[in-house]
């Protein structure tokens, strides 16, 4: 078999599982369904992943090398602006692509829970030994920071340029906003339930988050400059 067609077989099995995934949860999906969807007989998909939990490892790795692309391309198609102007970029795209990729952005979350597991040798003994020896694992381990290493990227030419807080420590920095935006995005249907008991509109919401934000990496002093957003992020 060619490397190609090897390649298509895989890229087939991995769409039919993030569409299942997406509509029932990677819990009630089984490979007989991914294999099915995917015109592919049941042998086959296990050649190709050996169960599915790596084939959640496959598809969490094509998010974070999805994420990756989307963070270069801000970067580089940013370069003559400054890095502030870049990192609202970034944040306005992330958040983009946590609501078209749901299934892959929530892949990577679990992934970095599980990264907390491991590096805790008591709870990596509860980590499936599949999922331990699995190469997707191994990748992942490395490529998890592939990402971030390009936000501290942009913070730190934004700091350069001036347009950043100078006092601000770009690795500290990124990490505390990535953690802003996991939040975010996590919160974000609970917002939307509106419950009676938290008055709290989707819009303001949004603009408060991003005021922080701007005040977190301009400072307090230019504040008088920023231009809420109207209506919704995305």
């Amino acid at each position: 078999m060619s490397a190609y067609s090897r390649q298509q077989k895989e890229k087939k099995i991995m769409e039919a599982a993030i569409k299942l995934f997406g509509e029932k949860g990677m819990h009630h999906t089984t490979m007989d369904e991914v294999a099915k969807l995917a015109r592919i007989s049941k042998g086959l998909t296990y050649f190709y992943f050996k169960s599915k939990e790596e084939l959640y490892l496959a598809i969490t790795k094509k998010g974070f090398e999805e994420l990756k692309e989307v963070f270069q391309h801000t970067f580089q198609s940013g370069r003559e602006e400054v890095g502030f102007d870049n990192m609202n970029a970034l944040v306005k795209n992330f958040l983009a692509f946590a609501e078209e990729k749901k299934v892959l952005h929530e892949a990577m979350v679990e992934f970095l829970g599980l990264v907390s597991k491991y590096n805790d040798p008591e709870k990596r003994k509860k980590i499936p030994e599949p999922l331990l020896k699995s190469n997707y694992f191994k990748k992942l381990l490395n490529l998890q920071y592939d990402i971030p290493s390009i936000g501290v990227s942009i913070i730190s030419k934004g700091i350069r340029d001036g347009s950043i807080r100078p006092e601000l420590q770009p690795e500290t920095t990124f990490y505390l906003i990535w953690t802003m935006l996991l939040g975010y995005e996590r919160l974000k249907g609970s917002i939307d339930y509106e419950p009676k008991g938290l008055k709290i509109h989707e819009e303001v919401w949004n603009n408060a988050f991003m005021k922080f934000l701007f005040e977190l990496l301009k400072g307090t002093q230019n504040l008088h400059k920023f231009q809420p957003f109207q209506g919704k992020l995305f």
